[in-house]
């Protein structure tokens, strides 16, 4: 019976020291494999990755890409060396597999990227052991070989740290980023980079790319009515001739002054369009005893046509047209005044239809027509003569008047034509009749200009008037008058 007791407490204790043992065994066993799991728990690493920085508050998530990574082959990414640690040159050297995509993936060397100061100048391993301690090699213990792990990634990283900690202490001058400046910019958020579905991209299209509508300034443009242009010139001839000169001919010294201004109004069917010109021609001629300087041409011109539209081009229309001289003039070697201001004063008052066209060429902006044709059934033609030394009769007054009036119809044309940048021809035309006297005007001009400021023209006047005395008619001209100069010189256009 006491064998019996012995037997059966000799089992208990037996049963209780084998649970015991067992429950050490299994907590030294999960103590190693929690060990284990620690160096081989890929996501464990992956957080180590991206340690936050508590001194200057910044940190930068570490993505890596577990599928590109298994597929770069690390030990191509040094070229092969010899045991002199020389680059063995090959020609069919590649650093990545063949089967390697670079699409989706940029693989960099973090050592090349702009180095960002972020306070740490310390070393993370600084050693406070006394000498003697620093050179003593301890060998460790790892159930698995570092080869497989990320040890050679982090040796890598910790290399990178240290060659850009040195880069800056060195020079601190050329340090241009700081990462206290980014302290305030967002950190990507862990959810944020959505895991690759090659099945979900068959099925579905790419999102669309958001373009957010930009914030545009309104500005009200208002419509234009009037339309301004001008031109300039001022051309300068001199001819000097020897006293033997075989042909003859007189010393002269000739300014040509010209200016013109329109005045262009446009609306709905409204259309008002007004010219302001101005031409005086000087001369100071050695041949001449009484004056030194004298005027050729001198002649203030205002012409305004306003219009109502009619149908198609053509509108009714109602023109005026005035010109009067400015300054006196008298013939060559001769005190007898024939003409000043307001002698005479012309005035033609009209009433009738008018036509317009416009035609600019598709392939030239520069080539372009211009046309427009008043025709005036009722118009009137009046003259004056204020200065009692001009001669009224040379301009169709009666002796002992001081003005004339006449009734009739008047037509006139206006032209311009632009051949290229650099030519134009520009007409004038007029043909006033009472049905019992005639006068026509022809002013034409052809203008080459050699740059904005220099130009060439030639101008021709012809005029018929047989309202003026048979005993005023020129010899060989009879009722005809002309006018022709060629000039050089300076010329604006606006």
């Amino acid at each position: 019976m006491r064998v019996n007791k012995f037997y059966l407490s000799l089992i208990i204790f037996l049963f209780v020291f084998a649970s015991i043992n067992a429950q050490n065994i299994s907590s030294v066993k999960q103590k190693k494999d929690s060990i284990l799991n620690n160096i081989t728990n890929i996501d464990r690493q992956l957080k180590k990755k991206s340690v936050p920085n508590t001194i200057s508050e910044f940190s930068a998530s570490l993505k890596i890409d577990t599928v590109y990574a298994n597929k770069l082959n690390l030990s191509n990414l040094q070229p092969p060396r010899d045991k002199n640690d020389l680059i063995i040159l090959k020609n069919k050297w590649i650093p990545f597999d063949s089967y390697t995509s670079f699409r989706d993936t940029i693989i960099f060397d973090p050592v090349f990227l702009p180095v960002i100061f972020d306070g740490k100048i310390l070393p993370p391993d600084m050693n406070f052991l006394p000498n003697r301690f620093k050179n003593e090699q301890v060998s460790d213990f790892h159930l698995i070989s570092p080869d497989s792990t990320f040890a050679r990634d982090l040796a890598h990283a910790d290399r990178v740290e240290k060659t850009r900690r040195i880069y800056y202490m060195n020079n601190p001058l050329k340090i241009k980023m700081n990462a206290f400046g980014f302290k305030d910019a967002p950190v990507l958020a862990g959810n944020a980079v959505e895991k690759r579905n090659v099945f979900k991209e068959l099925l579905t299209t790419d999102d669309p790319i958001g373009i957010n509508k930009p914030e545009v300034e309104k500005i009200e443009i208002k419509p234009v009515y009037w339309i301004k242009t001008g031109e300039h010139s001022l051309q300068i001839n001199q001819n000097s001739f020897s006293k033997n000169w075989a042909a003859g001919g007189n010393n002269n010294f000739s300014v040509i002054n010209y200016h013109k201004i329109t005045l262009k109004y446009k609306k709905d069917k409204i259309s008002f369009d007004n010219t302001f010109e101005w031409r005086l021609n000087l001369q100071r001629t050695s041949a001449d005893k009484f004056h030194n300087i004298s005027i050729t041409d001198d002649n203030l011109r205002m012409y305004n046509v306003f219009g109502v539209s009619a149908f198609k081009k053509w509108s009714y229309t109602a023109n005026l047209e005035a010109t009067t001289p400015l300054f006196h003039g008298y013939p060559v070697n001769s005190e007898n005044r024939i003409r000043s201001l307001f002698s005479p004063l012309k005035v033609n008052l009209g009433v009738g239809m008018g036509y317009k066209l416009e035609k600019i060429s598709p392939k030239d902006k520069y080539k372009r027509l211009d046309l427009s044709v008043e025709l005036a059934p009722v118009s009137i033609d009046y003259t004056f003569v204020g200065d009692n030394d001009v001669d009224v009769t040379r301009y169709g007054v009666e002796t002992g008047k001081k003005s004339k009036l006449d009734f009739g119809s008047t037509l006139k044309m206006n032209l311009s034509y632009g051949f290229n940048r650099y030519s134009k021809f520009t007409s004038r035309f007029m043909c006033f009749s009472n049905y019992d006297k005639v006068i026509v005007e022809s002013e034409n001009k052809y203008t080459m200009a050699l740059n904005r400021y220099l130009s060439t023209s030639i101008y021709a006047y012809l005029r018929y008037d047989d309202g003026v005395p048979v005993d005023k008619k020129a010899k060989g001209w009879g009722y005809f008058q002309f006018n022709e100069i060629v000039g050089f010189g300076l010329s604006y256009t606006w």
